[in-house]
């Protein structure tokens, strides 16, 4: 996640029109949510050597495909069947409409997930059966970068499940998803102290600054 993309933009919608913003979009804002949870979950498993976990890290990057997909088409995937589960035809839905080609470079990783999200029962049909561990570094870089460049503003975005658990104090205590996200997490090396400030940034805007009516 690089230096510019956590400053983000400058802050302009009100804490009502944040709101309506997330109301007009909650399917979006919550498959996000769903998404930030089964990667958390994922890393969880993965951490400690349960497999599972891979098929959660599927489920997690499928879920904030199709957020991403809403956001900039204002519908929700049209991938239909047992296709509508594949992070790799989700991404190829995407980069229709969506002029990013950086998120080519993670075809196989996609690709891959989708085996894994397969692998759920024993006699699906799977391409690659090899599975391990040491693929969370590659996720993590895809999920990070998807949730870097998700097109929601950051005056919706921040206030969101998955930086309320890296960055709320109370959330820290009570819940251990701070400590799995950031636990052996590459793509988040060096950047928590930017993603903390930007927190607390919209966190301060939305809630102490004061909005002309």
């Amino acid at each position: 996640m690089s230096n510019a993309r956590i400053a983000g933009m400058t802050l302009i919608l009100t804490r009502a029109q944040a709101q309506d913003y997330a109301r007009l979009n909650q399917y979006a804002v919550m498959m996000f949510t769903d998404a930030g949870s089964d990667y958390v979950a994922g890393r969880c498993c993965m951490l400690n050597g349960l497999f599972p976990g891979l098929r959660l890290a599927s489920e997690a990057v499928e879920k904030i495909l199709k957020a991403f997909i809403f956001l900039v088409t204002g519908h929700k995937s049209i991938t239909k069947g047992n296709d509508r589960h594949n992070p790799y035809l989700l991404k190829q839905e995407l980069r229709k409409m969506h002029l990013d080609s950086n998120l080519d470079v993670f075809d196989s990783v996609l690709t891959k997930l989708h085996d894994h999200f397969q692998s759920r029962y024993y006699d699906n049909p799977i391409k690659n059966k090899d599975a391990s561990t040491s693929e969370l570094a590659q996720i993590d870089e895809l999920f990070i970068y998807l949730v870097e460049t998700l097109p929601m503003p950051d005056e919706v975005k921040y206030r969101t499940l998955f930086f309320a658990q890296l960055c709320d104090a109370n959330a820290r205590i009570h819940w251990r998803g701070y400590y799995w996200t950031t636990l052996s997490n590459g793509a988040l090396n060096g950047k928590m102290e930017l993603i903390e400030r930007r927190y607390q940034e919209v966190f301060e805007y939305l809630y102490q600054k004061p909005h002309k009516a």
